[in-house]
């Protein structure tokens, strides 16, 4: 800005010169009240940006000291950035909702997390990615559901997404202006970008709906606006320009550069050309043959800005304006009309006459190379670019306000991830029952608490200088928990009554093929089955009759060598007092009755003969009475160890009966018949006869012997 409160001084610092011009702004437009142009004495500047910052800051005094011979001292100043310098990237990210409402704050989040994406994408791109600056960025595209609408604010769905196209510039390009402008004296008043100075004074908001290009062509590069559905939707820049057309001149004819400028400038004006080489060799040339000779250059700069603005645009634009001192190339127009497949009329070179907020022509600002130094001065009144340096949790954060600054746009500088603002949603269950996909969804996160000074605030607040920003991250929402029953159909048991006693069949549930119940955790991805069991073979183990009792069985054993088995049948099953096999179907209140046989394990006589088992006997009359004798109990072992006659035997085992010989003699027959309690007192001898002979204790019996034993008495007489 200038001494006078209602003076603009704005400046254009070229790759080949410097424009200053003092305009005042009022209600008929923007009047230019004094300007002045030098070219840079050697190459101080290359592709738009400054690499001499002392030679450049002396020519910016120079056109200072002169403009302020006529307008009086000048202290601010309004610049543009070069829109060389500028890198687009496209972004898409998408959050899941989960159903809830979205937020103006939520949406704002959405956008600004693109942002952070395209920075990411910029940065695995290029190594110095990391001293980009976000200066803006465009929505182009939201999403919900995979349908797109026209705002994201207060819709309902389960995924929302956003497509942006952020604009970045490096600091070093602000830095270098910055340093330029304190060796001159001045100080930065307002930094706008050089697009988007070009656009804004051609291309007014009322006609951003058309799909137009603007082509700012300097001396080193190609700056490239498209604006489309209402907007602006895209920067570009091809990195050559004038210059290559001049330097074309120069190795054809042998020129100095500024010679060769000189006649490059001079080929539209002029049917002939003169100029000497540095040979010192004058020539004089139909323009025409001249012309010729860079048509390869001009085709080339044609066709490279062509397939920039395809690449950017994506189709071929309705439009396409040029300005800029470059624009003027010899037959420039025509080939990128013939290249894109315009009109020649649809490519047109515009200069400070299509202004519509300029009040009048200035002799010296007046053609193509005009636009961009008059839309700098008009930028610096209607969207000029300030800094303010805030503080985000403490940290320093300086930012240019290339539109309002808000709160988003600290977070963004101060590399917070803004992901992380709104605590993540807890993860989801998601299992198959039957083959069908249910989904538990988690809790929400909180969102992150904002202060700015110490109140609430939103991300969308606009800041201003020495503000202070504190961020409370949110809390992540609780991963989704569930049991079996949360996820099944409501399935009641049935009841039945086996043996007497009521029971109650369950539902069969299966998860991942193991075993579960009703009360069973979830697990993410699980494949759940459940059935309601009807056969007997199914509910019977439920109930503890495991299917072994229903099978006939066979136990094998040896008896002294010789191989022996016992069949053991199996339990039946009697449904309502009927007999049923096992896969017979049941329903609710059938009466069940499992019939078991003793299914204890055989003893040592189920797999003993009777005859040997049982002991040696015999019977004989003694006195005429029968008396039946016995022999010893056989030796029974059990895989070698002694056992009783009723010890269970296991499967496979060895049995070995051993019978002494019995030779049974008289005297054993006193083991059964007690003489001694029928001796009478007379008694004076026992009389033991066997078969009609006498015997004695050692006489052999056999069966069917008659014994006789009894007592001889005295005689009475004797007795007397």
């Amino acid at each position: 800005m200038a001494g006078s409160e209602d003076l603009i001084f704005a400046l254009d610092i070229g790759t080949r010169s410097v424009v200053g011009l003092v305009a005042r702004y009022g209600d008929n437009g923007l009047e230019i009240v004094a300007a002045e142009q030098m070219e840079h004495a050697n190459r101080a500047m290359l592709d738009g940006q400054i690499h001499d910052v002392v030679q450049v800051a002396a020519l910016i005094s120079k056109i200072k000291d002169k403009l302020e011979q006529s307008v009086g001292p000048l202290h601010r100043v309004a610049v543009a950035a070069a829109g060389r310098a500028l890198k687009t990237v496209r972004s898409r990210v998408e959050r899941e909702t989960n159903g809830e409402r979205l937020s103006q704050d939520d949406v704002l989040a959405l956008e600004l997390s693109a942002v952070q994406k395209a920075e990411r994408e910029l940065q695995s791109t290029m190594p110095d990615a990391a001293r980009y600056h976000c200066v803006g960025y465009t929505v182009m595209h939201y999403m919900l559901d995979d349908s797109p609408i026209g705002s994201l604010i207060d819709q309902l769905g389960l995924v929302a997404s956003v497509e942006i196209i952020a604009t970045f510039l490096p600091r070093i390009v602000i830095d270098s202006l910055q340093f330029a402008l304190q060796r001159a004296d001045l100080e930065m008043a307002a930094l706008t970008l050089e697009p988007i100075a070009a656009i804004n004074a051609l291309i007014p908001p009322s006609m951003r709906k058309l799909n137009l290009v603007l082509v700012d062509i300097g001396a080193g590069t190609s700056d490239i606006a498209i604006t489309s559905e209402g907007t602006v939707t895209a920067y570009g820049m091809v990195p050559v320009a004038g210059d290559e057309i001049t330097e074309a001149l120069s190795h054809k004819y042998l020129l100095d550069f500024p010679v060769a400028e000189m006649v490059k400038r001079g080929l539209l004006s002029n049917e002939t050309i003169s100029f000497a080489d540095v040979l010192g060799i004058t020539h004089e040339l139909p323009s025409r043959d001249v012309l010729a000779t860079i048509n390869p250059e001009v085709t080339d700069l044609a066709k490279r800005i062509a397939e920039e603005i395809l690449s950017l645009n994506g189709k071929c634009p309705q439009a396409v304006m040029l300005v800029g001192g470059g624009s003027q190339t010899p037959l420039l127009p025509e080939r990128l009309a013939d290249i894109l497949g315009l009109p020649k009329e649809r490519v047109v070179i515009r200069g400070a006459d299509a202004i519509g907020k300029l009040q009048a022509q200035h002799e010296q600002l007046s053609g193509p190379d005009a636009v961009t130094p008059i839309g700098i001065a008009l930028a610096a009144i209607h969207t000029p670019v300030s800094s303010v340096s805030i503080r985000v949790n403490g940290q320093a954060i300086r930012l240019f306000e290339f539109r309002q600054v808000t709160i988003g746009d600290a977070l963004l500088a101060a590399d917070i991830d803004i992901r992380k603002l709104h605590g993540r949603p807890g993860m989801a269950l998601t299992v198959e029952v039957h083959g069908l996909v249910k989904t538990l969804k988690g809790t929400m996160g909180t969102p992150a608490t904002l202060l700015l000074n110490k109140q609430p605030a939103h991300l969308g607040d606009v800041i201003q200088h020495g503000d202070e920003i504190e961020i409370i991250e949110g809390q992540p929402g609780e991963d989704a928990q569930g049991t079996v029953a949360d996820v099944l159909p409501d399935c009641k048991p049935f009841s039945i009554f086996v043996n007497g006693q009521e029971r109650y069949v369950h539902p069969v549930i299966r998860m991942n093929g193991e075993l579960a119940s009703l009360a069973t955790p979830l697990v993410d991805r699980a494949q759940i089955t459940m059935h309601i069991p009807e056969a007997l073979i199914d509910i019977l183990p439920a109930m503890g009759y495991t299917p072994e009792i229903f099978r006939d069985h066979t136990v094998m054993a040896t008896v002294n060598g010789e191989a022996r088995s016992i069949r053991q049948e199996g339990a039946k099953v009697l449904v309502n007092g009927n007999p049923v096999p096992l896969h017979a179907a049941i329903k609710s209140g059938d009466r069940i009755d499992v019939v078991t046989e003793d299914r204890m394990a055989p003893t040592v006589r189920d797999f003993l003969k009777e005859e040997e088992w049982e002991r040696h006997s015999l019977q004989v009359m003694v006195n005429g009475n029968r008396v039946q004798l016995f022999g010893p109990v056989p030796a029974l072992e059990l895989n070698g160890e002694p056992v009783a006659v009723d010890s269970p035997v296991p499967e496979f085992a060895s049995i070995t009966v051993k019978r002494e010989p019995w030779m049974p003699v008289f005297s054993q027959i006193f083991n059964y018949v007690h003489i001694d309690r029928e001796r009478p007192s007379n008694a004076i001898n026992l009389r033991m006869e066997h078969n009609g002979e006498k015997a004695d204790f050692s006489t052999p019996l056999r069966d069917g012997d008659v014994i006789v034993i009894e007592w001889e008495l005295r005689d009475s007489s004797e007795v007397g």
